[in-house]
């Protein structure tokens, strides 16, 4: 089905609802109290949120570059295929697919799963996380406008419940004490770039609308708008939910970890007896992340498939412009992923593995800013990357730093991430039939 003739439904605001649905987790209401205590400010810790929120919107620029000038669903995976060729395309997908879609679910299902189990005792996380990626992936498959009206209303609920979350934070009556002998490590140091690194988490999904770009109406005006409306306004967002979560406890008085400063939080500002309405608003954040990432997942795989890059039969379309039978494999390997990760290392394991490999793809995704810059000086850029070219040096100067501080904290990750990668190449052959693919160029399809 060509670009011309298929039927866009997603306008900005739905585009703009799918990054910050993706983006907004449970990550925001674990990750500080994993690294808090090392900080030893609440400056420090504040400037770990924005200094992440900026490595998010130089990226979110950069690829509204790139999305607008080649407006196809696929997100790394189009640009890196045009910008690298096959290989490189294919790489970039299909470990995207299994790590940032596959994965992901799993791991948000299950976390979903952990929660649920809060409130209804006796319920196995793995059998609510396997409902839920069932369900939603059978709405998903009924059509994109139905799938799409859920995504808004589980945005619109999840956006109103963390908004009033802040407000009560802000005006319930504490008086959190501060310790002025704490340690304050600086900007820029191992413990604040392993901070970033962990909270970096909580900005995946900053790029989700480039997936789905074949969707998007106008895209060339509406996908740029929507990455860097989504980005600014979840790291405010971020900004706000710390500022009320150090409200609860100073940096500077936190000696350890805590795990799930959020709940933390809550029984601090309000009472032990909010922690179910805690676990209550966390679900419903879950179940909205976990529907995003199932709709946009199974596009990229449907436009892998119709490339060439992933056998065909995933990417056939369906009268209701869903990609079915990409989203039944979808849900089949996130299933897979639920029961082969249900416990908690693993899960752990999961989070820890994903980060290195998408980071270096977003890096190859942003660098490709300035290879076309060079091959293609004469191309339509509808959007161009303000402050250039310091825009996407930030991006790749930080992504590089995190890398680099991410191989020297754990070799064993890194390693894991490698042969990953080696394994994916190796199974191309097979994925793809043998069969050569189209040219990236003439590469015109949904």
């Amino acid at each position: 089905m060509s670009e011309k003739n298929h039927e866009r439904p997603l306008g900005f605001w739905s585009a703009t609802g799918a990054v910050i649905a993706t983006m907004i987790g449970a990550g925001i209401f674990g990750a500080t109290g994993g690294f808090a205590h090392e900080l030893g400010t609440d400056s420090n810790v504040l400037l770990v949120w924005l200094f992440c929120g900026l490595l998010a919107l130089t990226g979110a620029l950069s690829f509204g570059e790139l999305g607008a000038m080649m407006p196809r669903s696929g997100g790394c995976y189009t640009y890196n295929r045009h910008l690298y060729g096959n290989t490189a395309g294919y790489l970039s997908g299909v470990l995207s697919f299994l790590l940032a879609f596959v994965g992901a679910a799993a791991f948000i299902t299950l976390l979903l799963g952990v929660y649920v189990q809060e409130i209804i005792p006796g319920i196995p996380p793995a059998a609510t996380a396997s409902a839920v990626v069932l369900v939603f992936t059978l709405i998903h498959c009924i059509g994109l406008r139905e799938g799409n009206c859920v995504n808004n209303f589980f945005t619109i609920f999840k956006v109103g419940v963390i908004l009033a979350f802040i407000v009560a934070g802000f005006q319930a009556n504490v008086e959190p004490t501060v310790n002025p002998a704490a340690t304050n490590p600086g900007v820029f140091s191992a413990p604040f770039a392993s901070a970033m690194l962990t909270a970096s988490f909580a900005y995946l999904g900053w790029e989700t609308s480039s997936w789905i770009a074949g969707d998007i109406r106008d895209p060339k005006r509406n996908l740029p708008r929507s990455l860097i409306a989504g980005t600014v306004f979840v790291t405010v967002l971020y900004l706000l939910l710390n500022t009320v979560f150090l409200r609860a406890q100073s940096a500077s008085t936190m000696t350890g970890e805590i795990e799930g400063i959020g709940l933390h939080a809550t029984k601090i500002l309000f009472s032990p007896a909010a922690s179910q309405w805690f676990n209550l608003m966390v679900v419903v954040l879950l179940i909205s992340t976990t529907s995003t990432i199932l709709m946009v997942g199974a596009r990229l795989v449907s436009s892998m498939a119709r490339d060439g890059q992933l056998p065909a039969v995933l990417g056939r379309p369906s009268p209701t412009h869903a990609p079915q039978n990409a989203l039944i494999l979808q849900a089949v390997l996130t299933l897979i992923f639920i029961f082969a990760a249900n416990n908690k290392d693993s899960v752990d394991a999961v989070l820890t593995f994903i980060g290195l490999p998408l980071t270096l793809i977003m890096g190859a995704t942003v660098a490709g800013v300035f290879v076309l810059r060079r091959r293609e000086p004469k191309t339509e850029r509808p959007f161009r990357v303000p402050l250039y070219p310091v825009t996407p040096l930030i991006f790749l100067g930080l992504s590089i730093w995190m890398i680099l501080s991410a191989i020297s904290q754990n070799w064993k990750t890194a390693a894991a991430s490698a042969v990953t990668v080696l394994i994916v190449w190796a199974l191309k052959p097979l994925l793809t039939g043998g069969a050569t693919a189209a040219s990236p160029d003439s590469s015109q399809n949904h």
